[in-house]
């Protein structure tokens, strides 16, 4: 997930970007609805992602979309810290490839978790779940450790961490085409798929040098890469194409987060800038994401399973836009209230991510199921998932204050 870092490059703490947080936050607390929603009778379509073999998108289909694009936000402001603090590439080059690894992982992990086969695995899917995220948290926990006793404890929680992934990766047992198999990489997962975007993302950051004109140039050549992968041009590549959708997960989710990363590099040219005016700037760099994605429609259409560059584009304008609205009401009119729900869990996006899987899972290791049975269907499932996605973003930040913050 994206960096929870977000001063501005060379400036003091006090430069904090509350609302790249709120931006965060809020993304969050609608990707817990909308998950929660899934799969609900009586919810109207506007409610659901869009058909996946049809033309169109909901605001649903947004959400996914809005995570790389403030994880591209993220990159100029972690990687230019960093760069600041003198850090060589080649530690730069390192951290994020481990970030990568680590989401790949985890990723991995998630999808395979549906496919369990309860008696060759010897262990329900729900506990084989939870304890693979408890795994999660032993690993990539950010401990502080404020003495070297504590440092201790802190590393052989993440050994124990490891050894218990491994453990479970040994004892997972899946059925595939009428088989038992063990874990396999059947497409990468959300945070898998944030991971490829991040490692990309963050070599154009390094490319690039944070030169603007060049960043959007690359993110034009991610469109491109995209058409390319249609129109054949990239069949060279043969087998890389089985593990990865090249046109659609490098190119257009790439594409997304070099948006955000676009608008990002606006905020630091604009620092002396008025928050008003700066809004106004990302509302005109949405507008031409938009044209973007109408000139591009008829092409390839709006799609949000083949990444098309029409839902990368349209996805794109509208984070600019509810990006521009809150950060002109933050950083401007100074209304932060609205947003103390909500920043928590962009301060902590990992640990958000995963606790809603992690309540269900350990409700049904204890055999609770009246969310199953009840409350799921029409306006009384809408409330309930509004009430549980609120629930999981208060939970996100009690927890991030008792120490529990994941970080990779």
């Amino acid at each position: 997930m994206s960096e929870p870092h977000h001063h501005l490059i060379g400036t003091s703490s006090a430069s904090r970007l509350v609302s790249i947080d709120a931006f965060r936050g809020l993304t969050i607390l609608l990707m817990v609805f909308v998950n929660e929603l899934g799969g609900m009778k009586g919810v109207p379509g506007w409610l659901k992602h869009y058909p996946a073999a049809e033309d169109g998108m909901t605001f649903v289909d947004v959400v996914f979309p809005a995570f790389l694009f403030v994880m591209g936000m993220a990159v100029p402001f972690a990687l230019g810290r960093r760069m600041a603090q003198g850090h060589s590439r080649w530690v730069l080059g390192r951290h994020v490839l481990s970030r990568t690894l680590a989401l790949l992982v985890m990723g991995v992990f998630m999808v395979n978790m549906p496919a369990i086969e309860v008696a060759a695995t010897g262990m329900s899917r729900a506990a084989w779940s939870l304890l693979a995220y408890l795994s999660f948290i032993l690993i990539w926990n950010d401990y502080r450790p404020a003495s070297r006793s504590a440092r201790g404890v802190a590393i052989g929680l993440r050994v124990a961490g490891v050894l218990l992934l491994v453990v479970l990766a040994v004892m997972f047992r899946g059925k595939a085409g009428g088989e038992i198999v063990g874990m396999r990489t059947y497409w990468w997962g959300i945070l898998g798929l944030i991971g490829w975007a991040y490692l990309f993302g963050s070599a154009a950051y390094w490319v690039s040098g944070g030169r603007l004109a060049v960043v959007t140039g690359l993110l034009a050549l991610c469109i491109a890469l995209f058409i390319g992968d249609k129109t054949g041009a990239l069949g060279f590549l043969g087998v890389v194409h089985e593990y990865i959708n090249v046109g659609g997960h490098v190119g257009g989710h790439t594409a997304v987060a070099l948006a955000g990363m676009t608008v990002a590099l606006v905020l630091v040219r604009r620092q002396g800038a008025g928050p008003a005016g700066t809004a106004r700037v990302v509302l005109l760099i949405g507008l031409m994401f938009a044209a973007g994605g109408f000139l591009l429609w008829q092409a390839y259409g709006v799609n949000k399973n083949a990444a098309t560059p029409s839902w990368c584009l349209y996805s794109a304008a509208w984070c600019c836009v509810v990006f521009a609205l809150s950060h002109w009401l933050i950083e401007g009119r100074r209304l932060t209230r609205w947003c103390a729900l909500v920043r928590p869990a962009g301060m902590n996006p990992l640990l958000a991510y995963i606790l809603p899987s992690m309540v269900h899972a350990l409700l049904a290791v204890i055999g609770v199921e009246l969310l199953k049975t009840h409350l799921n269907e029409g306006w009384v499932g809408i409330v309930r998932s509004a009430v549980f996605a609120a629930g999981i973003v208060a939970a996100t930040g009690l927890l991030g204050r008792l120490g529990v913050r994941l970080r990779v």
